[in-house]
């Protein structure tokens, strides 16, 4: 050997350093911290050597990670092939598919990750037939030790091979740790996880937001505490049931909300492992329940309650207006009759004014029962070229005793030259009849609505309905045409209207905007494509 060369360390100095490494490792370190430990604790066992760790994923593109001591790394070494021997393979046992891995290259020839070096080796990392990383010695000019350091550094090498593993399966172990911590947090149910000792291990920000309780509130807590005091003895048998294995559906629970009181829920139970002992009932190690906030469901079960009591009412109204129908007629005839006569007589002006109102209040009856039965046949769905205007008209028509009763100003703007639309005329009644509603909603009391319409931008035509009333408030406006949101109060608002409004607007290739009127309320604009001339 010639004297210049390093010094070689025996076996016994190598398995002591193992041992006082593997006292040291840990899942908390990171890979950094990994390899730093094995490069010291190398460059302690082979002084005057340069040594290098790659990290890589030969399955991936991903560039490798590469740790050094003793020497200068060659540029673009982390995106480089890596070379390993064919004998290395086959000793370390790497599965064929890793060693034909596009990221790896198979040669006799040691391909040096170090600037000004060309005598070494390489060492695949590999455990269980994975390939980790390699591990390279290299060694000054005029030096080569392959032969007598490679033997020695297999134990070290299988030892790492091994640590990046377990790093490894940690990191992909705490990545999906994490992944389904999320994935329960931020679900769109209420969950809840009991171990077998009855206490509360996990709950998501659902559950939390329902009840209005902190987490700190919750966690650590026997689940029996939790439980409504009316409900505890008959939830209890349920949740020991599921304790013992048995699957339990569809249990009610009515919690208790901080801000919403008395909530009504359902939920699934079921056991997450199970112990057996001998000649005992199986326990499980823990039980998770699933739930779901029943009360949009019944605000939906009470809104086809009442749409049914509407659609039976509108039923009975049909059948009222025409029976209404020939007294009506009769009524006006013989007025229109007596009128003339009183005029043709000479009777005192204040009778003949008083006949000529019958006459008119029969027509308006008789009128607005005719349009009442028309608007409530069911629509089709043939598109027509509809005049806007006039769909505008008969809209406010229908609208006039709302707008009588409140004291309300209706200011009506209608662009004579407006060009036709391709709609449904009815559906097109049904959104205006919406919007001036709630205009009128919006100004119950008193006040101003204003209908215009006018040419839109492009190939469009435009219909607005503003109001003086509060208006909507900015945060409002994003959600006034989701299905259940309103802004009006309790029992005044069903929260469907406007979403049946937008749909009906998108369905005729149209959008609709809210935004705030030059009169200080709401403005709800429509735009609508016009007819091709």
């Amino acid at each position: 050997m010639s004297p210049l060369a390093p010094p070689l360390p025996d076996l016994a100095h190598v398995a002591a350093a193992m041992l006082d490494l593997g006292r040291e490792l840990h899942f908390e370190l990171t890979e950094a911290e990994l390899g730093d430990r094995f490069l010291t604790t190398l460059a302690g066992l082979f002084p005057a050597r340069r040594i290098a760790l790659r990290v890589l994923d030969p399955r991936t593109r991903e560039p490798s990670r590469v740790y050094a001591m003793g020497g200068d790394l060659r540029p673009g070494l982390e995106s480089d092939r890596v070379t390993i021997k064919e004998s290395s393979v086959q000793k370390t046992r790497l599965k064929t598919a890793v060693a034909a891995s596009a990221r790896l290259r198979l040669d006799s020839r040691w391909d040096s990750p170090f600037s000004h070096v060309a005598a070494g080796f390489t060492v695949p990392l590999v455990a269980s037939g994975e390939l980790y990383g390699v591990l390279d010695l290299g060694y000054a000019l005029g030096q080569d030790m392959s032969d007598a350091d490679e033997p020695l550094v297999l134990p070290v090498a299988n030892q790492l091979a091994l640590a990046l593993r377990n790093q490894r399966l940690w990191r992909d172990a705490q990545g999906l740790r994490d992944f389904q911590t999320r994935l329960i947090e931020h679900a769109n149910a209420l969950i809840i996880g009991v171990d077998r000792s009855w206490r509360v291990t996990v709950c998501n920000r659902a559950l939390l937001e329902l009840t209005g309780y902190r987490r700190d509130q919750v966690v650590g807590r026997d689940l029996r505490d939790l439980l409504p005091d009316d409900q505890r003895a008959r939830l209890t048998p349920i949740i020991a049931a599921a304790m013992r294995g048995h699957t339990q559906d569809a249990v009610d629970v009515t919690i208790v909300s901080i801000h919403l009181g008395r909530v009504r829920t359902v939920w699934s139970l079921a056991a997450i492992g199970q112990d057996r002992v001998l000649g005992e009932q199986p326990t499980a190690e823990a039980v998770v329940a699933i739930g779901q906030d029943q009360t949009r469901l019944r605000e939906l079960q009470d809104q086809v309650i009442q749409s049914e009591r509407l659609a039976t009412l509108g039923q009975l109204a049909a059948g009222v207006v025409h029976e209404l129908n020939n007294p009506l007629t009769s009524i006006s005839v013989y007025a229109e009759f007596l009128l003339r006569k009183a005029e043709r007589s000479g009777a005192e002006a204040a009778d003949v004014e008083k006949l000529a109102r019958i006459g008119h209040s029969a027509q308006r009856i008789l009128r607005f029962a005719r349009e009442l039965v028309q608007y409530a046949k069911p629509v089709g769905d043939e598109i027509d070229v509809v005049d806007l205007n006039a769909v505008v008209r008969q809209s406010l028509s229908f609208c006039e005793h709302v707008f009588d009763r409140s004291g309300i100003q209706v200011v009506v703007e209608l662009d004579p030259a407006l060009s036709p639309v391709p709609a449904i005329p009815g559906q097109l009644e049904q959104v205006l009849i919406n919007l001036l509603t709630n205009a009128a909603h919006a100004v119950e009391g008193g006040g101003t609505v204003v209908v215009r319409t006018r040419p839109g931008p492009g190939e469009t035509v435009q219909v607005m309905v503003d109001d003086s009333g509060p208006g909507v408030a900015a945060e409002d406006q994003a959600r006034v045409f989701e299905p259940f949101y309103t802004t009006k109060t309790d029992g005044k608002g069903t929260g469907l209207g406007l979403p049946i409004v937008k749909n009906i607007v998108e369905q005729h290739r149209g959008s609709i905007g809210v935004s705030r009127a030059p009169e200080g309320g709401a403005r709800f604009l429509v735009t609508l494509p016009r007819s091709p001339s």
